[in-house]
């Protein structure tokens, strides 16, 4: 129990996963760390929940080609097959709105089971930002990466680029609607578990970012029945594990 509080699981998540052995309430965890029953396991070391506000958009406009999520096919919002992407970038480094580099993720996030990838880029150019999602996703069976959201972002310019290359269409959010993206969002806010605002990016180990997204995909999800986001992208028989 103890290393799953390590492995960044929630007390709700340790008790609702299905195992062998009997495991306490959620509750009871917590009285546990409470009662400091669980060594140097602490509230503090517990997941920390959030409220984070998206800056005003100041990187610029491009011609989306008509692809407003709006013309995103109606089933993709039901969740219920593999292959919905949403994409994004995540910019860390800023102190008094100045960036420490112009390191940065590129983010994606698969809408029905929570997958989450995060690639380390120099910059947050067109054709970087392209690259590094076509890297990402160009070893998925051409049935695992049929849409891909994004937001308005300058960055996102090249997903002509990105539909040749992966057989996938491309979608846009509303302008300000970050929210239509809300796997992705909300799953960039874990990712700051590991890497909190104001850190260098440029700075990142590639071996221990893989390691922490190993872990955020390997974590049990209640909106998942408690099944973790490798489970549900393996229960498919076309498609073998992978992550960047």
């Amino acid at each position: 129990m103890k290393y799953r509080i390590e492995d960044h699981w929630s007390p709700e998540q340790i008790a609702h996963r299905k195992t062998a052995h009997k495991v306490p309430s959620t509750s009871t965890i917590y009285r546990m760390i409470h009662q400091k029953r669980l060594g140097p396991i602490t509230m503090a070391r517990l997941r920390r929940k959030g409220n984070f506000t998206r800056p005003a958009e100041t990187r610029g406009k491009f011609n989306d080609g008509g692809r407003t999520i709006k013309k995103r096919p109606k089933d993709v919002y039901k969740r219920k097959e593999l292959g919905h992407w949403e994409g994004d970038t995540v910019v860390f480094g800023k102190i008094d709105r100045k960036c420490k580099s112009s390191a940065c993720f590129v983010t994606l996030a698969e809408r029905k089971s929570r997958m989450y990838i995060a690639i380390k880029v120099p910059n947050r150019t067109a054709e970087i930002v392209s690259q590094a999602i076509i890297k990402a996703l160009k070893d998925y069976p051409e049935d695992m990466v049929k849409t891909i959201t994004f937001d308005r972002g300058k960055e996102f310019a090249g997903y002509e680029d990105i539909e040749n290359a992966l057989h996938c269409s491309t979608y846009f959010c509303d302008p300000y609607c970050a929210w239509q993206k809300g796997t992705n969002e909300n799953t960039n806010g874990l990712l700051r578990e590991f890497y909190p605002k104001g850190m260098d990016l440029s700075l990142v180990d590639e071996d221990e970012l893989k390691h922490n997204l190993e872990l955020m995909n390997n974590r049990p999800r209640k909106f998942l029945g408690y099944k973790t986001p490798n489970e549900v992208m393996n229960e498919t028989d076309s498609h073998t594990s992978c992550c960047t």
